[in-house]
């Protein structure tokens, strides 16, 4: 049964002015305006936390574009070369302690070019750059738990899904850290060719990681029923975790697979006999969050 609901990186109540990913073009980049980015994005978060502590919302994704260029092949920085390292890092503790003391779950979600398992050698220097990033993200925020998670997909299946499995996982024994490891899920994806959880399954990934099942995704890419894949899933999360989902629905004029700006749907409640957290992923965010709650009458914070 659904435990949380909650909405991923910006809240629209906040407004514009409240933001966790401001950036700057590369033909700007330097230290010095990057350090003063990233000192406003780090004071932002805790606006946003204490936001979601206010209005009890337990679940929340924090954006990738808290440190911009950080993973960036050629601007590539250490967090210690911002001169506002110190205050930087002590904002991201207050956010994450406002998390902890409110019992607020964190996650965050690397994008699309997070390739562990390509077989291009700099596309997968990338990647364990973008995973240290947000590694060191999920470290500064001293959760007293290790419920921080960092999702991302398979990136492709390259020709063939059995070798790609195999690049993946030796990638991921001999180019990542315990904790980094320890605190990475893979989810499904939406195009047919591509991974579906039952697919994650077969290939040995879902060994190796835990699962997320995305619903949405779910419509477009299966080889098993909704059930059976949350069955799949859950069983790669330890009894005494919470497994998430993620669920959106399909975007009016669009491609079936954009996501709308709200849920109309009732969220599946029966997936499952485990408790799990559901990850909406509309882009009216919070608003979308609170509006299905007035429309179900739900008590999910």
């Amino acid at each position: 049964m659904i435990r949380h609901l909650g909405y991923a990186c910006k809240n629209m109540t906040l407004g514009n002015k409240v933001l966790t990913d401001r950036t700057l073009r590369e033909a700007r980049f330097t230290l010095e305006r990057v350090d003063d980015l990233v000192l406003k994005n780090s004071q932002d978060l805790i606006t946003i936390m204490q936001w979601n502590a206010d209005n009890e919302i337990k679940f929340f994704r924090i954006g990738s574009g808290l440190f911009p260029f950080m993973d960036h092949p050629k601007q590539y920085y250490k967090f210690e070369d911002l001169k506002n390292w110190p205050l930087i890092a002590a904002n991201i503790a207050v956010a994450g302690k406002i998390a902890a003391d409110n019992g607020i779950r964190l996650s965050c979600h690397p994008g699309p070019y997070t390739c562990l398992a390509s077989p291009d050698n700099l596309t997968v220097i990338k990647s364990v750059k973008t995973i240290e990033m947000h590694a060191m993200l999920g470290k500064m925020l001293c959760l007293p738990t290790d419920d921080f998670v960092i999702n991302f997909h398979m990136g492709g299946v390259y020709g063939d899904k059995r070798e790609t499995a195999k690049r993946f996982i030796n990638n991921l024994n001999t180019l990542l850290t315990d904790w980094e490891r320890k605190h990475i899920t893979i989810e499904n994806d939406d195009k047919a060719s591509m991974w579906s959880i039952s697919d994650l399954v077969e290939y040995g990934i879902g060994n190796k990681v835990r699962l997320v099942l995305d619903v949405h995704h779910h419509r477009f890419c299966n080889r098993e029923s909704l059930h059976d894949a949350a069955d799949m899933a859950f069983e790669t999360w330890p009894t005494d975790q919470v497994p998430k989902i993620h669920y959106s629905e399909s975007a009016e004029g669009k491609k079936p697979q954009a996501h709308s700006d709200y849920i109309f749907d009732p969220i599946p409640n029966d997936l499952h006999s485990r408790d799990y957290d559901v990850m909406i992923e509309a882009k009216a965010k919070e608003l979308a969050l609170q509006a299905y709650q007035r429309k179900y009458q739900l008590l999910h914070s």
